[in-house]
């Protein structure tokens, strides 16, 4: 391989790396007590009361408590269940986690005369203290594997070595190439730094730009609904309950023990899987007194070179499968009522306790995936007496996360500012797999096959929401509860708990005096490097030897393909029930889906490997003492790639 040509590669998916010198929050001060504040008291509202203030919660050191792991015994090879279902219900019971108090009666203290919703209760009395837990997650998953194999004469010259090393040159060139073309279909502004800090920033710039031209759609802004390669499906099949990983380690094929000569140089598999789970905002209802943007983006790009160039000679049964590519993009923007939907609603009191967050609220999970195998090989097999079997493929890659964050908690969150939420899947498959293969006889009329093709991309992203949808403008009654929270009220008109929704017992609210950053962000690439030579020279054997061996039976075969590229992502994002807002509603929902599959080589591929591999060839067979057969020589027309017009 080429010098410094994996790390630049690697540079190219990526992103920019950043040291992130300090917690993307702003810097907080409580002061004083507002336990014996009287209603008219003329002096500035305090919210909290004299207990020792805890910053630990908000310094960047803090660790982040989070659910259990899967084993890790069970983590490569099981499947992971999805934490979501269909129904509230389904959702509670799948969480082990219901709404709170959803089953108890509200606890209310004795009646003492009245009419008010709170069955006849003096007063609603409020708690404040600062707290609302929040998250900044990132996550990383590299794995990188190079197994570029040579299998030589003995005799090998150096022209055959300084060809390899121009192999591995020309490669690292052709990915490169590859690499841009993905690039070039993502639009420019989309290409966002992969940790948590960066989204951050991007989501402010974004929202920005969603205002300043008026919530009006950008060139890739879709229709909610499932996607296939592109194209909107009247009947979207129902949200995944789980993660499909495949098995590891796939099983091992056996071919016998007859004479002949097999290869797989291929058969490699790629994976990533994901899982984000996000319940900090399961509330029953959400107040936002700024503006509120929601946008939802996918972008899945599978980029794939397979041009194959097959000779074979001496045969009389060959089989060739140089076709049978598949590129896959399905992309699913699913909507489902909010968990509280099909749930009754309580009276919202009689004790309130308030979590307050001053500045900015962060829930901001960020992931990336990544596999990079390289499994360039040059295998040479000159055999006549003997069972030949290399195998110099079939490696396995693969990355597995699930991040369950929050929890079924408040019943209210209050947001001073503006609410952006920004839900975001990137997904690359690239795949080169460019091979010369020559098959060749001495008379011994073998069975001869070649795959070379039956590669596999896929890309595969669910974003899956429940509530969220039902948006409604601000009310007199509710922006009352909001100035009574907002000036540090202790006690409140029984009146206030029929104006929101409760589930019973004390009445949590959030709230956030700043803007409030609800992100999920997922990045998966597979890049994989299979570009073969495989010559195999099969001679006749000894005599006698079809005694134990009958002749007939001699094998030539040759796997370069196979391959298999898959990324699985899902995000949940469990939303408020009902949501107010006292500004403008912003929202998007944007999709790129691209195949690319150039048929072109010589204009597609500028470091076109095929301009080395003809001469490497015929540095192999070199020295080689083989009768060729009568029979002429049979080259294959380039195949047809049924989704080669699937281009963006």
């Amino acid at each position: 391989m080429m010098p410094g040509g994996t790390t630049e590669i690697l540079w190219y998916f990526a992103g920019h790396l950043r040291i992130i010198d300090d917690i993307s929050r702003e810097h907080i001060e409580y002061d004083g007590s507002e336990s014996g504040r009287s209603d008219t008291d003329p002096s500035p509202p305090k919210f909290l009361d004299n207990r020792a203030d805890d910053f630990d919660q908000l310094d960047d050191s803090a660790r982040v408590l989070m659910p259990d792991s899967v084993p890790s015994d069970d983590l490569p090879y099981q499947r992971v269940h999805a934490l979501k279902a269909d129904v509230a219900q389904q959702i509670a019971a799948r969480l082990d986690l219901s709404p709170p108090h959803a089953l108890e009666p509200p606890i209310l203290p004795p009646s003492f005369g009245g009419s008010s919703g709170g069955g006849g209760i003096l007063a609603i009395t409020v708690t404040y203290e600062p707290g609302g837990e929040q998250t900044l997650a990132q996550s990383h998953q590299i794995n990188s594997l190079m197994d570029n194999d040579s299998l030589l004469p003995s005799d090998a010259s150096p022209e055959i070595l300084q060809g390899i090393a121009r192999l591995d040159a020309d490669t690292t060139d052709t990915l490169l190439d590859m690499a841009e073309n993905v690039n070039d279909q993502i639009p420019q502004q989309w290409w966002i730094p992969q940790d948590d800090a960066g989204a951050v920033t991007f989501v402010t710039s974004h929202d920005q730009d969603l205002l300043a031209r008026n919530d009006a759609p950008e060139m890739h802004s879709v229709e909610p609904g499932y996607y296939l390669n592109g194209v909107l499906q009247d009947s979207p099949p129902p949200p995944p309950d789980q993660l499909t990983i495949p098995d590891f380690p796939l099983p091992a094929t056996d071919y016998g023990h007859d004479l002949g000569q097999w290869a797989i140089a291929g058969n490699n598999t790629s994976v990533n899987a994901a899982l984000i789970v996000d319940l900090t905002e399961s509330t029953r209802t959400m107040i936002v007194m700024g503006d509120y943007y929601k946008t939802d983006a996918i972008f899945q790009i599978n980029s794939l070179m397979d041009h194959d160039h097959i000779t074979t000679a001496g045969g009389s049964a060959v089989t060739l499968a140089t076709g049978g590519d598949q590129t896959t993009n399905t992309a699913d923007f699913a909507q489902l009522p909010g968990i509280y939907a099909d749930l009754s609603a309580t009276f919202a009191g009689p004790q309130w306790h308030v979590d307050v967050v001053n500045g900015d609220y962060y829930d901001v999970h960020t992931l990336t995936q990544t596999n990079y195998l390289f499994d360039n090989d040059v295998v040479v097999q000159n055999s006549s007496d003997t069972h030949f079997e290399v195998t110099s493929g079939g490696n396995e890659l693969g990355n597995v996360a699930q991040l369950l964050d929050g929890s079924i908690h408040y019943d209210l969150i209050i947001v001073m500012g503006a609410y952006h939420d920004m839900n975001l899947i990137i997904q690359n498959n690239v795949l080169l797999n460019d091979d010369q293969i020559k098959l060749l006889t001495d008379g011994v009329d073998p069975t001869q096959s070649v795959v070379s093709g039956n590669n596999t991309l896929s890309n595969t992203a669910t974003i899956e929401h429940y509530g969220g949808d039902n948006i409604q403008p601000m009310t007199d009654d509710v922006n009352s509860v909001v100035t009574a929270i907002a000036d540090g009220k202790t006690s409140l008109d029984p009146s206030y708990g029929d104006i929101i929704d409760g589930s019973g017992g004390t009445f949590n609210v959030l709230y956030v005096t700043g803007d409030y950053y609800d992100v999920n962000a997922m990045w998966q690439t597979n890049v994989t490097s299979d570009v073969n030579v495989v010559v195999q020279s099969l001679g006749k054997p000894a005599d006698g030897l079809d005694a134990i061996h009958p002749v007939d039976n001699e094998t030539q075969s040759v796997i370069t393909g196979q391959n298999s590229l898959s990324n699985e992502a899902i995000i949940v994002d469990v939303a408020p029930t009902n949501t107010y807002v006292n500004g403008q509603t912003y929202g998007d929902t944007i999709l790129v889906q691209a195949n690319l599959l150039p048929t072109d080589q010589s204009s597609a591929i500028p470091g076109d490997t095929h301009s080395l591999v003809p001469e490497l060839v015929a540095f192999l067979n070199d020295g080689q003492d083989l009768t060729t057969a009568t029979q002429p020589l049979f080259t294959p027309t380039p195949h047809d790639d049924p989704v080669a017009s699937i281009m963006h």
